[in-house]
């Protein structure tokens, strides 16, 4: 005698068949007792993880083509960038090698201090340590010692990150398509790498402490890890930036320098607007290097305010006391 399936039986089977394995094949067989008996092997087909992640990278991927066509810029914008990016590591040249680095008034300093008022090179030589650090160059006449090491890592950090970016300026100017392939493309996250690297080189710079530069360099390398992930993060990204440009500026903070403190923020608050609004279309992004650019001469001056940066600028004046004198 067959038996006949109860209402409860018929939910449950219901239930089994909208749950999120499916049977790959449905088989039916007859036992002894002549019931018919059903049986669904069940199968997995797919991970709820699997479909979050895949979920995530579609909505990156609408970001990116969103982000590309806002941002769309002509062959002689992309130039025009690659230009801009010139302004930095020719400007951090210039300080270190025409000796903007020592003041004036330094120098008067060191000229009291080694010859007491008189022009009497004799006395110099035995109180004058710093001599074999001293440059003579016809070529950089002003460059009287090496800078100090913050100013010069100030300059190496410079000269990192500004080649990366002009050649990926150049290549979304003659090579790279239009579209999200030039924000993700490799060239790219290099140069947003190398903004971290800078970071890292400039807080050293700003600081004169090693400790400080380390907790840079984590978060640098943290950050860089995490860019090149594959799913595009772009407000991530964007904050990491906000946070490498202002980690700089800390130390003028704590050290009281709270005028040039000021005038970073303006800095940044206003090409920060001019990244993120885009008021001059296309050339906005050269505009926006442009600004950022004016927060150079500030990290370069913080750095031969610190303590550590003392030696290296009076051995610089004596040595310009010296070359005065033997020139005369």
């Amino acid at each position: 005698m067959r038996r006949i399936r109860t209402v409860e039986e018929l939910r449950k089977e219901d239930a089994l068949a909208s749950s999120p394995y499916s049977a790959s094949t449905i088989s039916f067989t007859l036992s002894d007792d002549g019931v018919v008996e059903m049986t669904k092997p069940l199968v997995l087909v797919s991970s709820p993880g699997r479909e979050h992640i895949d979920e995530v990278r579609k909505c990156a991927e609408e970001e990116l083509e969103k982000r590309a066509r806002s941002r769309q810029m002509s062959g002689t914008q992309e130039v025009w960038n690659a230009i801009t990016m010139l302004v930095t590591p020719a400007f951090g040249l210039f300080f270190a090698l025409s000796g903007m680095w020592v003041t004036e008034d330094t120098i008067l300093q060191a000229k009291e201090h080694l010859l007491g008022g008189t022009d009497d090179f004799s006395i110099l030589e035995p109180l004058f340590e710093g001599e074999g650090r001293c440059i003579y160059s016809t070529y950089f006449p002003n460059l009287y010692a090496m800078p100090p090491l913050t100013t010069m890592s100030i300059v190496v950090g410079y000269l990192i990150h500004s080649p990366c970016s002009i050649y990926y300026h150049l290549l979304c100017a003659f090579k790279l398509p239009p579209g999200k392939e030039r924000l993700d493309h490799w060239s790219r996250k290099l140069d947003q790498a190398m903004i971290y690297v800078m970071s890292f080189f400039t807080c050293y710079g700003t600081s004169g402490s090693s400790q400080y530069a380390v907790v840079s360099m984590i978060f640098s390398v943290d950050s860089i890890y995490r860019l090149f992930q594959p799913v595009y993060r772009p407000k991530s990204i964007l904050v990491r930036m906000s946070v490498a440009f202002l980690m700089p500026v800390l130390p003028a903070i704590l050290y009281g320098y709270h005028e040039q403190a000021k005038q970073f923020f303006i800095i940044f608050a206003v090409s920060g607007w001019m990244f993120a609004s885009y008021p001059l279309g296309g050339y906005s992004h050269g505009i926006f290097h442009l600004i950022a650019a004016l927060s150079n001469p500030l990290q370069l001056g913080l750095s031969t305010m610190l303590s550590t940066s003392e030696e290296a600028i009076q051995i610089a004046a004596s040595c310009a006391v010296m070359k005065e004198i033997l020139g005369s």
